[in-house]
């Protein structure tokens, strides 16, 4: 990978989780009471071999992960020899997690029966979907030089395993 990438890989990573925790700390003082919802487990969500068929690239089992700066925010990274995909869940988010996320190419709405979603492949060639459904959030990112379409496909098989 080029240190391009993985410099494009570390900032976009670095601003989601911190979109995330925005997000949570901005719901957290709006007169709930009770404790923090769950996230679903976003490495259940997809398996390796559905994003290996849609990305292209053999892809290895998910990692768990949670969010440094938000124990309720779940992450999940798959490795391949040509990159990664990162699957990151919450719920709860609150209104300002329906607001476009920001790309340096055109977003596209990719909605689905029950879902709402968006796409966005950037000048990097990176793969972003932002799904929501109900109170359920997830963001899949691909880097790893993916067959185009395949983060729309993914999103919206994710979107159906979500509650």
């Amino acid at each position: 990978m080029t240190s391009n990438r993985r410099a494009a890989r570390i900032h976009r990573s670095a601003l989601l989780l911190a979109a995330s925790a925005v997000l949570s700390v901005a719901t957290a003082g709006c007169g709930s009471s009770g404790p923090a919802p769950q996230a679903v487990a976003p490495c259940p969500l997809l398996t390796p071999a559905e994003i290996s068929a849609a990305v292209g690239s053999t892809f290895g089992p998910g990692k768990a992960q949670v969010s440094v700066s938000n124990s309720k925010t779940l992450g999940c990274w798959f490795t391949s020899p040509k990159g990664y995909a990162s699957l990151w869940s919450w719920r709860g988010a609150g209104p300002g997690a329906r607001s476009a996320p920001s790309c340096d190419r055109k977003l596209e709405q990719a909605d689905g029966t029950g879902y709402r979603a968006l796409v966005c492949t950037n000048g990097a060639n990176i793969q972003t979907v932002y799904v929501y459904k109900g109170n359920y959030y997830l963001s899949l990112e691909i880097g790893a030089d993916a067959r185009p379409g395949a983060a729309r496909t993914l999103g919206r098989l994710a979107a159906t395993r979500l509650p």
